[in-house]
């Protein structure tokens, strides 16, 4: 193969790739959308026939969890912030997502921030959740935002006991840093 046709056949996979990422963020941004708006039809598209959400199989069996889920609180909000996607293939990749969310359970309103940990198939040229598990770094309150950072059972769901939060809490290279304490450390200047 010449050199030409090589750099044509890398240059239509590098395209190849930043569709996919795009496609994969703009299902992302779907999914947020869709639970917000209780949508629940595109929720099932979004998720493979025999995916997964935290524990929840298959696509039916998904959407029964959202909308029952979804009766537990009037609003909410979901933001995604940061995102990444590792590609074992031309159709299957990983990724993690680091977000937001806002819900009214009861009358009071909850701020989540979470990581959500997923893998993804590519099928029928679309990107879909094979399976979407989530990763909390606190659940609160929003009135106890501001003082129930810095506790560990910062998982406070409204009528259940507090719980430690999964990020970064619970993350090998986090119980590290702790143990390592702050002695020689500088700390940043106001």
């Amino acid at each position: 193969m010449s050199s030409s046709a090589t750099d044509i056949n890398e240059l239509a996979a590098m395209v190849r790739r930043i569709n996919d990422r795009q496609q994969l963020a703009e299902l992302i941004s779907r999914y947020g959308m869709a639970v917000d708006d209780r949508d629940f039809a595109t929720v099932g598209r979004l998720f493979a026939e025999d995916g997964e959400f935290h524990g929840v199989k298959g696509r039916q069996t998904i959407v029964d969890y959202y909308r029952a889920r979804a009766a537990t609180f009037t609003t909410s909000s979901h933001y995604a912030h940061t995102w990444h996607f590792d590609f074992e293939s031309d159709t299957r990749a990983t990724g993690a997502v680091n977000a937001h969310a806002e819900l009214c359970i009861g009358g009071k309103t909850i701020r989540i921030a979470l990581r959500y940990i997923d893998s993804y198939v590519k099928s029928g040229g679309n990107w879909l959740f094979q399976s979407r598990t989530l990763k909390f770094r606190y659940v609160l309150p929003f009135d106890e935002v501001a003082k129930g950072l810095s506790d560990p059972m910062r998982v406070r769901w409204p009528g259940a006991a507090p719980q430690m939060a999964d990020l970064p809490d619970k993350l090998q290279t986090y119980i590290d840093s702790r143990k390592a304490g702050t002695k020689g450390a500088v700390p940043p200047h106001a």
